[in-house]
């Protein structure tokens, strides 16, 4: 091919009249802004980095890992975060590797708010069978034991039992038969199988089931908000670590540039007032790296906490895990949201047990019937008086008259059910201004990455300018080291771009409501 006259990918190829299709492999020596920053110029490119900073190399990346352009309506983030992860890092962390998915799959198995949802659910389920048992016969049984306070005894009048010939009344005389004062006991025990309370206690089931059903939703509002905790944290964590990279890279700019500065400034050809501004920016530097690692700590304890882990247990992030996402149409998006969303069928909910609720307590206007078995028992407590009774029949409670309180009842219901439907339009409405915010916002933060990409990459080609005629000394250091704060700004901003993109897409999916 011959002798390149430029480090510009650009430059080289209009040189020898070639298309970005005919570069089949680009090799890059490592990573760093100045090496790797206009891969993405190459996009049928096969990329090869050096696995570690040795010489062998990783092998080449698969194709979503070769472009980070943003498309009118599709944009990857995966190959964002890749992107401006490589070109950070030197190298990934060692130790275990925590992917997206896997976060996502341990903070849904093992979340204590998730395990809190879950058990209420099972609650809930325990109430439908509670409520179920109402339908089957009540077996009931009462004991007194007691001591008689006084005799207890039946008179009989003269001639109660009769007055016959010869004989004459029965008895001759008033008679009275006590039995002694002794401790005794009396035994109730009945069975009454509802029958008019069906209805009622159907209403009832029915009720424990539409709980169990918000339970449900519950649940599923946990675990989206759960999700969505930990897709921002994972993507925070990315962006750290990417901006803790750059600034390392910074902070190894600016010692050679301090090293250079210090040998000039022996040899007398530079100021020692540019040796103090590099050492000061490079202290600077220092300082920001240092401020990073606070929040990077807490980022990771935080995800940590999501997925019911220890705070402390280590773990790397993988910028190769992110996935796809493709932006539906706006209508479209209302419409899987009211769909979907659990605050939207928790509402329904709510107005389905409205209705229960004003239904079941129109039905205590209804009898009680039942089919009761009754017994009656006494023990040692009276010889003269029956010690058994026993009785079968239909037994009828019934509050002929209340003053009004089961009407009054009914009509707070059925305000309440009122309440619950105009909570439902609310909710609805809410639910379709958030999915217009949150989609203006990923509209937004798309273009915001657009803009970064560019004045990330003009700044890179101003650094590299910069430094060229800083070696042929045609350009101060103090021109150099303001083209390179400029850089790190961009770097800084572009980073935070990819952020802002990754949480407008977190905050997007949750708004749809759609399960993971």
């Amino acid at each position: 091919m011959g002798r390149l006259r430029s480090e510009s990918v650009e430059a080289n190829r209009f040189d020898h009249d070639l298309k970005p299709g005919d570069m089949g492999q680009l090799i890059h020596t490592h990573v760093h802004m100045d090496h790797a920053g206009q891969g993405v110029l190459l996009p049928a490119a096969k990329i090869m980095i050096q696995r570690n900073g040795g010489g062998s190399f990783a092998g080449a990346f698969p194709p979503a890992t070769r472009t980070c352009f943003l498309r009118a309506h599709k944009v990857s983030v995966a190959k964002l975060l890749i992107w401006s992860t490589l070109i950070c890092l030197p190298e990934l962390l060692a130790g275990e590797t925590l992917t997206l998915q896997q976060a996502i799959e341990n903070a849904e198995a093992n979340n204590r708010a998730i395990r809190s949802a879950e058990i209420e659910r099972a609650k809930a389920l325990d109430e439908i069978n509670v409520a179920r048992t109402y339908r089957l016969p009540v077996f009931s049984l009462t004991a007194l034991g007691s001591q008689s306070l006084a005799r207890l005894g039946l008179t009989f009048p003269q001639g109660s039992l009769g007055v016959y010939p010869n004989v004459g009344p029965i008895p001759g005389k008033t008679t009275t038969l006590a039995g002694p004062l002794q401790p005794g006991g009396i035994l109730y025990a009945s069975v009454a199988q509802p029958l008019s309370q069906q209805h009622r206690i159907g209403l009832g089931i029915q009720l424990a089931r539409v709980g169990a059903d918000i339970a449900d939703e519950r649940i599923r509002s946990k675990r989206q908000s759960t999700v969505n905790e930990v897709r921002q944290l994972y993507y925070g964590i990315l962006q750290s670590e990417s901006g803790k990279r750059s600034l390392q890279a910074t902070v190894d700019f600016l010692r050679q540039i301090d090293a250079d500065t210090g040998r000039n400034v022996s040899q007398r050809v530079a100021l020692r007032a540019d040796s103090l501004d590099v050492k000061a920016q490079l202290v600077q530097t220092e300082y920001a790296l240092l401020k990073l690692e606070d929040p990077l700590q807490t980022q990771k304890q935080q995800l940590n906490r999501l997925m019911g882990r220890d705070p402390d247990t280590p773990f790397d992030v993988d910028p190769l895990s992110a996935a796809d996402f493709e932006l539906p149409e706006l209508k479209q998006a209302y419409t899987s949201a009211l769909e979907s969303r659990p605050e939207i069928r928790l509402a329904r909910l709510q107005v389905r047990k409205a209705e229960l609720d004003r239904r079941l307590k129109n039905a205590d206007r209804i009898p009680d019937v039942s089919l009761t078995l009754t017994t009656v028992s006494t023990v040692n407590l009276s010889e003269i008086l029956p010690n058994r009774l026993s009785v079968i029949g239909v037994q009828v409670n019934w509050d002929v008259y209340d003053w009004g309180r089961k009407r009054k009842q009914v009509q707070e219901k059925r305000r309440a059910e009122e309440q619950a439907s105009l909570d439902l339009k609310d909710v609805e409405a809410q639910i379709i201004v958030e999915v217009g915010h949150q989609y203006r916002k990923l509209v937004e933060a798309r273009k915001q990455v657009e803009v970064a990409q560019a004045a990330q990459s003009a700044a890179a080609e101003f650094l590299r300018v910069a430094r060229n005629r800083y070696a042929q000394r045609d350009a101060l250091l103090s021109e150099v080291l303001k083209v390179q704060s400029s850089l790190a700004e961009a770097n800084h901003r572009f980073t935070q771009a990819l952020l802002d993109l990754a949480t407008a897409q977190a905050d997007f999916e949750k708004a749809l409501g759609a399960d993971q």
